[in-house]
């Protein structure tokens, strides 16, 4: 993985390379900001094709926050009316050569407008098309199926920021977790729907709702609820369910660790004071890990939480490493740019933008590929930057292209043209 920026990178090229797993792969797709974007992303940086349909009306409403560098790296743009007479017949085309094709934003909206799931099979049967939505394309409430939705709006309604917070108030979790862990929701399905679609010739139609992302996420604390109506208070920086498993104060810093086995709670009651406890009432000989509803278990707590304030996060590290228990100190940002596991790793990067002069730094592809290594070729296009080289593929002359931009059906904001 080490120089692919330099060895690939060109801003000049209008059509991809040939590399990675996902090569021959064509996805289209029209969203913005980040639930929809970041899955084609991540697709094209294994080597698909994609072709990210923007508004002729400026592009994605994302596109000054800085992160979108990162994340349209190796995206072809193609600013489309999409619903001019003539900019639906250049969708039809792109959907006739693409294998899937995503939509996000608020409900059913591309359904309502006709671009419905039978409409893109009729123009190619093996066509996987993902929609992501706040509630859903279908069966939703109607008072909420046509509501926006972001991503604190999702962990609000899905329940999944009650779960998170301190007893005195519910907090969301950042960064963007709801879109986050939507897009991954997105991209897994669409692939195992792609497979599908390739074996058989059929093509597949994934409706997800961010609500729901967070939902089926939330199946621990969840399924509690559901079979004896347990609910965990908000545990701030703990885990509500095990005890010693969390972010502790140290002398120098904090530290998380999650302390489980046998053997390993046998030398804890030891390290905190706790002998005592050991082997009777919940704690019977043999317990692997120390469950918050047991009696005691609040102060065999307060116990870890003090032994933890002797000693600094290295002494309890080397600690740990002794007894096969997972630790690490709370890393800042400041501290993980210059820490050697990712140097080692070579997870830094820096390149030249297309839209500004300055050099952006990023961090590198993940994850990593053996036989068929992904690659960043290019950063983010302008605005319809690849219209020309997408048309011409499309089996369209410099004339109709041409055309097509006098009318405004396509857009290009990059002053060469």
């Amino acid at each position: 993985m080490k120089n692919n920026v330099k060895e690939f990178f060109d801003n000049s090229n209008h059509r991809p390379p040939k590399f990675g797993v996902l090569q021959d792969v064509k996805v289209v797709f029209s969203a913005v900001e980040v639930a929809g974007p970041l899955g084609p992303h991540f697709m094209a940086e294994w080597g698909a094709d994609v072709i990210w349909l923007e508004n002729v009306n400026g592009g994605d409403t994302n596109r000054n926050y800085r992160p979108s560098e990162h994340e349209h790296r190796n995206d072809r743009s193609m600013s489309l009316d999409i619903f001019a007479d003539e900019g639906m017949e250049v969708f039809k085309k792109l959907i006739k050569e693409a294998d899937v094709f995503l939509v996000a934003g608020k409900g059913p909206n591309f359904i309502k407008k006709g671009i419905t799931d039978e409409f893109l099979w009729d123009i190619n049967p093996k066509l996987v098309i993902t929609r992501i939505s706040g509630y859903g394309q279908e069966d939703a409430d109607p008072n909420f199926i046509d509501r926006p939705c972001y991503d604190g709006i999702a962990q609000a309604m899905s329940g999944y920021m009650s779960q998170n917070g301190t007893p005195e108030s519910p907090m969301p979790a950042y960064p963007y977790v709801g879109d986050l862990f939507t897009a991954m929701f997105g991209l897994s399905s669409t692939l195992a729907a792609l497979i599908r679609a390739r074996d058989t010739g059929k093509g597949e139609s994934i409706d997800i709702a961010m609500t729901e992302v967070l939902m089926r996420l939330s199946t621990y604390n969840l399924v509690d609820y559901l079979n004896d109506g347990r609910l965990y208070p908000r545990p701030g920086a703990k885990d509500p369910i095990q005890g010693a498993t969390g972010i502790y104060k140290t002398k120098d810093g904090f530290l998380f660790t999650n302390i489980l086995g046998r053997k390993q709670m046998k030398t804890l009651f030891s390290m905190i004071g706790c002998d005592d406890i050991y082997g009777t009432g919940d704690f019977k000989e043999g317990f692997s890990f120390i469950n918050m509803n047991w009696d005691k278990a609040d102060y065999v707590e307060s116990k870890v939480e003090e032994y933890f304030t002797t000693k600094t996060n290295e002494e309890h590290i080397a600690i740990f490493d002794g007894m096969r228990v997972a630790a690490a100190p709370v890393l800042g940002f400041q501290d993980i740019v210059k820490h050697p596991q990712y140097q080692a790793r070579d997870c830094w990067l820096n390149w030249e933008t297309m839209t500004t002069e300055e050099e952006y730094k990023g961090v590198n592809i993940v994850p990593r590929f053996k036989v068929n290594q992904p690659k960043i070729w290019r950063s983010m296009p302008h605005v319809g930057y690849d219209n020309d080289a997408i048309l011409e593929d499309l089996g369209y002359g410099q004339e109709q292209i041409d055309q097509l931009y006098d009318k405004g059906v396509i857009f290009r904001d990059d002053k060469e043209k």
